[in-house]
């Protein structure tokens, strides 16, 4: 497999470049949509190694010869994973179904796993959405010595996002550390739900 230089697939589909400190790597996406992975891959932070575009392949479908680049390749747990992404209504079309089917197998005969996901993966509720807003401060420093300053101050281990507003103003704290201490998950919610109506714990 030829290693491929970070490059747009597409005449006509956006490009987004997104960089990460901690996986030391710029992105290149084609979608909001991989984007939108990519945010949920880093705010994760489950992948020893992440890469956008990382190798093209030659297959044989239907006979005829086929190129193929995955969109992404995530390295978990000594597994690595080829990850497309794909609307809901590109990856139940037969043709598309035939070729996964293919690269399935072919990238099983390698050691290697190929998934698909969509929309009804990456969008479930509100969570691309929140993360969206949190991706600009995951790799900011991790807020220890805020968190640190809130476990002193009171024994409560949860409240309202409202609540903990106020309680953070009222202890001085910077106003971003909520933003900050859910990026780093330090807070844990439901990222499903609005964000103006989370329940967070500590």
């Amino acid at each position: 497999m030829k290693q491929r230089e970070l490059a747009k697939q597409s005449p006509i589909r956006s490009s987004y470049l997104s960089y990460s400190a901690h996986y030391d790597r710029v992105f290149a996406v084609e979608s909001t949509l991989e984007l939108d992975y990519l945010n949920l891959v880093r705010f994760e932070r489950k992948a020893d190694r992440v890469e956008s575009q990382p190798f093209s392949i030659q297959f044989h479908l239907r006979r005829r010869p086929r190129r193929y680049t995955p969109d992404f390749l995530v390295v978990e747990g000594g597994v690595e994973y080829v990850d497309e992404i794909k609307t809901a209504k590109a990856a139940n079309q037969p043709e598309f179904c035939h070729k996964a089917s293919k690269l399935t197998r072919y990238f099983a005969e390698r050691g290697q796993v190929f998934r698909i996901f969509t929309e009804n993966d990456i969008r479930i509720g509100y969570r691309a959405q929140n993360i969206r807003f949190l991706a600009p401060v995951l790799d900011t420093s991790t807020p220890m010595k805020e968190l640190a300053t809130l476990l002193n101050a009171s024994s409560a281990r949860s409240a309202s996002m409202s609540g903990l507003r106020e309680y953070v103003s009222y202890l001085e704290i910077e106003p971003s550390f909520v933003r900050r201490a859910v990026a780093h998950r330090l807070i844990s919610c439901d990222l499903t739900k609005p964000w103006s109506e989370l329940e967070l714990h500590w």
